[in-house]
């Protein structure tokens, strides 16, 4: 099945110069924050969470807009989620994501997911440490022969994506810390 309302908002996200979206759908009276993240490759990655629950369901998305709305094991979560029991109710995947598909908004939005939740989603190294510490440009220890990991990057993108943007192309490192500071509200 395609997702045929994905385009306009990756075109958006792209445009904006970020690599993911996060926004609000609500089934019946099941309220879900989604992120659309079009980093990964070859595929992009939709995320539904269940607001106000741990519960979240992770599926591919094509380069041209399409799911497999086949979702094997993956098909009690979303059950789960939606507060079905299984076998009791008539349940269509096709027209779940069918309504979904007409209640993608076009452009970015400014909802944000909680930044524990999105680093224990992507299974981020030290996924309770999301406060930056600091930044380390390794190029100016280049005894040490330390470079930034992919990790690194990638929590950092999820995390900071303004400040991924600006060092993504460097070998500067981001401590993270479980510690905000006291100025900082976190997310």
């Amino acid at each position: 099945m395609k997702l045929t309302n994905l385009e306009p908002l990756y075109n958006d996200i792209l445009k904006n110069n970020k690599t993911y979206d996060v926004f609000d759908y609500r089934h019946n009276n099941i309220e879900f924050s989604v992120l659309f993240d079009v980093q990964p490759k070859p595929n992009y990655t939709l995320i539904f969470i269940k607001k106000k629950s741990d519960l979240f369901l992770e599926l591919k998305i094509s380069p041209d807009f399409s799911l497999n709305t086949y979702l094997g094991d993956k098909l009690a979560v979303l059950l789960k989620m939606l507060e079905l029991s299984n076998g009791n109710t008539r349940f269509s995947t096709s027209e779940f994501f069918k309504e979904f598909n007409e209640k993608i908004p076009k452009t970015i939005s400014q909802k944000i997911v909680s930044k524990k939740t999105l680093t224990k989603i992507y299974q981020c190294e030290e996924a309770d440490n999301v406060f930056i510490k600091e930044l380390r440009d390794w190029d100016q220890y280049p005894l040490l022969n330390k470079t930034v990991s992919d990790e690194n990057r990638e929590k950092t993108r999820l995390l900071y994506p303004d400040i991924y943007e600006s060092i993504k192309d460097k070998n500067i490192s981001v401590f993270y810390t479980d510690k905000p500071s006291k100025n900082f509200s976190n997310n």
